[in-house]
């Protein structure tokens, strides 16, 4: 008993006491500092995904612009070929239109135009009795070549069929053919038959604008190579 020292034991239970405390403090220390991290690298990887995500917004708004800008820049592209593609063939078609002018000024070129006009007309209507409507400077010449227009015809059909059939062709002069599109009618005839139900228009413009359909694939691969 001599040995006992109280002071000295209660050093050492307050030593003991002041290590254990040091060292949950140190526990708690390292906890709060792997939980400061864990927090911290949730905060940055969540920032981190915010960030990629805006950016690819922005990337996938910017390539869609881009897409949209590209293919409004070849629609104008297109858009202006087509353009002048069409304003080639249409004064292509003026070019045309005027040479044909200039060709009927001959008459006997001319009335030869107008009797095969007429006489396909009647091959198309297959009618007795066809009226023929046309420039009113024409009528005197269309007059002359009547008669020749159904006996050919009747010649025709006779060859063509082994039948007799005949067309009687009369001339409306209650109107005439004046203009289309605006702009002045070349010549040519207008058929019909059965109180005009039938018609058959073999003006001159009418057959050139057929024409240039016709053969537009052969005009825009002539004009237009790839």
């Amino acid at each position: 008993m001599a040995d006992f020292n109280p002071q000295e034991r209660v050093k050492k239970m307050v030593n003991a006491i002041k290590a254990e405390a040091n060292e949950k403090a140190e526990q708690i220390k390292d906890m709060a500092a792997q939980q400061f991290r864990i927090e911290k690298n949730k905060l940055l990887n969540q920032q981190k995904e915010k960030i990629i995500e805006e950016y690819k917004k922005k990337i996938e708004s910017y390539t869609i612009e881009k897409r949209i800008q590209r293919s409004s820049k070849i629609n104008q592209s297109r858009l202006s070929k087509m353009q002048a593609r069409f304003e080639l063939i249409q004064r292509l078609k003026e070019e045309v239109r005027q040479k044909m002018a200039k060709l009927i000024q001959d008459q006997s070129v001319y009335k030869e135009l107008l009797k095969n006009l007429i006489i396909q007309g009647m091959i198309k209507l297959l009618e007795p009795r066809i009226e023929l409507t046309c420039l009113e400077q024409d009528v005197q010449l269309i007059r002359t070549i009547l008669v020749e227009c159904q006996e050919e015809f009747t010649i025709i059909i006779k060859r063509e069929t082994t039948k007799d059939f005949k067309t009687t062709l009369s001339i409306n002069q209650s109107q005439y053919l004046t203009e289309k599109g605006g702009k002045p009618i070349l010549g040519g005839v207008v058929l019909s038959c059965a109180n005009s139900r039938i018609v058959c228009s073999n003006t001159l413009d009418d057959r050139l604008e057929l024409s240039l359909q016709e053969f537009l694939p052969d005009i825009r691969s002539g004009l237009f190579k790839k």
